[in-house]
C-alpha cells in the first residue's frame, strides 16, 4: 500500500480509541482539580 493510504487507514482506525480516551482524561481532570480544591479548603463541586 501507498504510505499515503496508510496513514489514511491508521487515522481511521485510531480516531475510534482516540474519542473513548478523551472522556476519560476529562473525567480525571475534574477528579484531580476536585481533589487539588478540597485540599485547599475549597470545593470545586
Amino acid at each position: 500500500m501507498p504510505r499515503k493510504a496508510l496513514l489514511i487507514a491508521a487515522l481511521l482506525l485510531a480516531a475510534p480509541l482516540l474519542q473513548g480516551c478523551a472522556a476519560a482524561v476529562g473525567a480525571g481532570a475534574a477528579v484531580g482539580a476536585d481533589a487539588i480544591a478540597e485540599d485547599q479548603g475549597g470545593n470545586l463541586f
